[in-house]
């Protein structure tokens, strides 16, 4: 996790020298903890959750877990953005929340040890609620910098800890890297990383913090497949079912938005 920031890393601080100094150093002064509050949830506090809970257990149930953002994202943007619930918002999250309880429950019927599952699957749910933070800050961001700004300040910041976790064996793994796994790092580095955390922020800056966090329920339709595919996981009934019960909450929610603007 920590060499896919670290590759990117000079990307950001390069966007970060070709912008106004003293913008960015008023944001600083302003905005610091808000800045500060992105960087940590944003990158160690949301890729440690993850890492830990896909490593433990299946990665299509883990990728729906991380549909558990948009929920948080909801309340929080309530706090702090001062958006509205409206009962779409409210049913659509609902039902989505609904699936996941239903899959993590017979998912769970199905491994040897159900409380280390429960404990990973509760470790992976930190994941989403790290995201949701890390969008509402970037959010609160985006009016005082642009999107572009305010994904590589977070990044850049947030990458920079993880420096001291550099250890001799990370040299002796990287040296020992096929030319595939180099290139599957530069693909998470630059193209999961940069190019996925700055349409992110775009997105934050034009539409509603609820709206964009609901378009992460697209993430487990790819990850079922890929793990099907690739890693040979089962589609069984319960992720199925958890999957369209999740995916017809983001279109409750994105159909109200819908007809509201047009009405």
């Amino acid at each position: 996790m920590k060499f896919r920031y670290i590759l990117v890393a000079p990307y950001f601080l390069v966007i970060l020298l070709t912008r106004d100094w003293r913008m960015l150093k008023e944001a600083l002064g302003k905005s610091y903890i808000q800045i500060g509050i992105a960087s940590f949830f944003g990158v160690i506090a949301y890729n440690l959750a993850l890492a830990v809970g896909e490593t433990r257990i299946p990665s299509g149930i883990a990728s729906i877990i991380i549909n558990l953002s948009p929920i948080f994202t909801l309340f929080l943007s309530v706090m702090f953005l001062k958006e509205r619930f409206t009962p779409a918002k409210v049913g659509g999250m609902c039902a989505s929340f609904l699936g996941l309880i239903i899959l993590v429950h017979l998912s769970a019927s199905h491994t040897g040890d159900i409380a280390k599952f429960y404990l990973y699957v509760l470790i992976t749910v930190l994941a989403p609620l790290s995201w949701a933070i890390y969008t509402v800050a970037s959010k609160a961001l985006t009016r005082r910098l642009d999107s572009s700004s305010v994904t590589a300040l977070a990044m850049f910041l947030g990458t920079i800890p993880l420096f001291f976790f550099i250890r001799a064996k990370d040299f002796q793994a990287i040296r020992g890297m096929t030319i595939g796994a180099w290139a599957v790092l530069l693909y998470l580095s630059y193209f999961s990383t940069a190019l996925g955390y700055t349409v992110w922020v775009v997105a934050l800056k034009k539409l509603p913090s609820t709206k964009v966090a609901s378009f992460v329920y697209l993430i487990p339709v790819f990850s079922v497949i890929i793990g099907r595919l690739f890693l040979k996981e089962q589609i069984t009934l319960p992720i199925v079912f958890g999957a369209l019960l999740l995916l017809s909450g983001v279109y409750i929610v994105n159909r109200s938005k819908t007809e509201r603007e047009t009405s």
